[in-house]
């Protein structure tokens, strides 16, 4: 970058104070300008490019963070109650109804499971749940 500013500025003064060699209005200090000009455009044009390359890398590290988190949806009473019979804490009837049976069931999985034992299936208990909901789709 350097260089090329050296390079430029000689051939602003050479045009400026006009040169034996190159006289002024001739087509050759018209070259130069031109070839300073599209010099002073590459690096400009490369500097953006490291520009995007950097954006394109913090989109990236975004879009892996934003997959990683993960929002917390609701489960239904059906999907609660298929989970807990498949990771065997619950053996009653899955009619989504959250019932006496299934709250003694959620706390027995917390219990199990070092979790407050509420008998309210929160984020921190679905967590660890919901794997037995996939594993049973999986199968």
């Amino acid at each position: 970058m350097q260089k090329l500013y050296f390079w430029v500025v000689g051939v602003v003064l050479l045009s400026f104070f006009g040169c034996a060699t190159l006289p002024e209005g001739s087509k050759d200090v018209e070259i130069y300008r031109l070839k300073a000009r599209i010099n002073v455009l590459e690096d400009e044009l490369s500097q953006k490019q490291k520009e995007n390359l950097a954006l394109k890398e913090e989109v990236a590290q975004l879009k892996q963070l934003l997959e990683e988190r993960t929002v917390f949806k609701m489960p239904s009473a059906k999907e609660i109650q298929t989970a807990l019979k498949n990771a065997g804490f619950y053996d009653g009837e899955i009619d989504g109804q959250i019932g006496s049976k299934t709250k003694e069931a959620i706390i027995k999985f917390q219990e199990a499971n070092k979790l407050t034992a509420d008998g309210v299936v929160g984020s921190r208990t679905w967590e660890l749940l919901r794997k037995y909901l996939k594993s049973s789709s999986q199968e």
